[in-house]
């Protein structure tokens, strides 16, 4: 059983209780705007170039199939042309090329767990899974879980609530805690801004929550969006037809901006929201 990561992050503390260790998976079935992992929406590797460390030693030269490797991962266009192949990556010395995918079998993550088990153990920590969308692979997600409660880790997955409904039954009894996102309670703006369905998004939160899941929302907040009509008191209602469960507030923020550049991207121009904006958002579910 394998499955692609971008990234493995150790001593996180915001992506549950305690300590823990973040997977993150590569992939997602949706293409929000405001991502601050833009590297995770793509199901393939891909290059990242970082400019500010290239030292301008040429190791990359010539190696690429595709050409120069810099004037390749330039922009999204000629990005067309990358295979992904690690060439260029494999020989430079500074990090300003980088890959951002990479198989994994469920043996070689369980290795990268165990490393931290101590401070799992004495903070109530573990394994959480994020993205990208974990359910976007959801046989290697389920074995992930799986794998880790056998271990006797604490298990928590992040998702934004698409995929199938069968996957997600599937994956809810080795998941000690959904970090369940909320991304626009908005039919319409939801599709045109995401290209998901938002009923099959609450469909799945349904079915999860009546299989008994522990479930804590996690409610997006980008101004001018979200301060729509209509669109925080809709929130609100569904906040409050699940009064079992906690929610907070997640602010947008820039830092998506920085690994857009890396990824040839144009800047995307929203805003961080005021202190009073988010304080004001957040009195609507209070």
């Amino acid at each position: 059983m394998t499955g692609t990561i971008f990234d493995i992050q150790h001593f996180c503390t915001g992506d549950g209780p305690g300590i823990r260790t973040t997977v993150f998976l590569k992939g997602c079935t949706l293409h929000c705007p405001w991502c601050h992992n833009p590297e995770s929406q793509s199901f393939r590797p891909e290059i990242l170039l970082n400019s500010s460390l290239c030292i301008s030693c040429g190791s990359c030269d010539g190696v690429c199939p595709a050409g120069d490797a810099k004037t390749t991962l330039s922009t999204a266009e000629s990005r067309a042309a990358c295979g992904s192949c690690t060439a260029c990556t494999d020989v430079c010395p500074s990090g300003c090329l980088e890959i951002a995918g990479k198989r994994y079998d469920v043996e070689e993550v369980m290795a990268e767990m165990l490393q931290d088990e101590a401070y799992y153990r004495h903070s109530g920590g573990g394994m959480t899974l994020s993205g990208g969308e974990p359910m976007a692979q959801p046989a290697f997600s389920k074995a992930l879980l799986e794998a880790a409660k056998a271990a006797g880790l604490h298990t928590a997955i992040e998702t934004s609530g698409d995929g199938r409904k069968e996957d997600f039954l599937a994956a809810a009894p080795y998941a000690d805690l959904w970090l369940w996102d909320i991304k626009m309670m908005d039919s319409g703006l939801y599709r045109e801004l995401t290209g998901g369905d938002l009923d099959k998004m609450l469909a799945n939160l349904a079915a999860v929550a009546e299989a008994g899941a522990n479930i804590r929302f996690r409610v997006l907040y980008v101004p001018d969006f979200h301060d729509r009509d209509g669109i925080a008191e809709a929130t609100a209602a569904l906040l409050k037809s699940y009064p079992q469960y906690e929610s907070e507030v997640i602010p947008y923020h820039l830092l998506g901006n920085a690994k857009r550049e890396k990824l040839g991207l144009p800047e995307m121009r929203f805003r961080e929201p005021a202190t009073e904006e988010i304080s004001r958002f957040a009195a609507f579910f209070g």
